[in-house]
């Protein structure tokens, strides 16, 4: 399925500060323009915004699991045979299929959302935790891949935008926020500090496939 637009908002509240550098919350919202409608069937696992424990984080940490929005029909794709692959002894394919399982159980099923009166158009929102980087407690990563799973840009003008808006005394690392297209080339951000509210605001825009990282610090 070929989008035209995807315009992703992220909006972050900087809860660590209150709660022990536990985690913050990221509240997402997204508008979708598709070159045709959305079959009806089709839906996304998204985080649910549950406390995730530490020694789960770790496992996805090892296997490189993301808690990125996932095409439904690929969530769990590949750990049919746990079972088999235990009793074969593979450990590496054991672990990738176990934090499989584990990502599941803290997502949540959710539909794209069709804008009346606005053909080929949805809205999605969500919200979930943002937890320290291992080994740098106040640092804190937001990242997305766009379009979402199971989606491609239109060849013709198709284009993904991501714009972040950081906590409360919050600082940019600018060696560690970036966006990565599919030639692993950089895409430069642009990135405005809003005095008034001492929170700082991240912008990316892009016409192919993107990965996106932007890492705020606590000073």
């Amino acid at each position: 399925m070929k989008i035209q637009l995807q315009d992703l908002s992220v909006s972050i509240t900087g809860t660590s500060r209150y709660n022990g550098g536990k985690y913050d919350i990221a509240r997402v919202e997204t508008l979708l323009v598709t070159t045709e409608p959305l079959p009806t069937e089709w839906s996304w696992y998204v985080p649910a915004g549950v406390s995730v424990p530490p020694e789960v984080l770790a496992m996805f940490d090892a296997t490189g699991i993301t808690m990125l929005p996932t095409l439904a029909e690929n969530v769990l794709k590949g750990t049919e045979d746990v079972q088999q692959q235990a009793e074969a002894g593979n450990l590496e394919e054991v672990k990738m299929d176990a934090a499989k399982l584990l990502l599941r159980t803290v997502l949540k099923k959710s539909t794209l959302t069709p804008i009346p009166d606005a053909p080929n158009t949805y809205h999605l929102s969500y919200e979930h935790k943002l937890y320290p980087v291992k080994d740098n407690p106040k640092a804190f990563d937001y990242k997305i891949t766009l379009p979402f799973d199971g989606l491609e840009l239109n060849t013709s003008g198709g284009r993904v935008q991501v714009t972040v808006l950081t906590p409360i005394g919050a600082q940019i690392d600018p060696n560690e926020t970036k966006g990565i297209d599919e030639q692993k080339r950089e895409i430069a951000e642009q990135v405005a500090h809003l005095q008034n509210s001492n929170r700082f605001a991240v912008n990316f825009g892009y016409q192919i496939d993107p990965d996106f990282t932007i890492r705020y610090i606590y000073q």
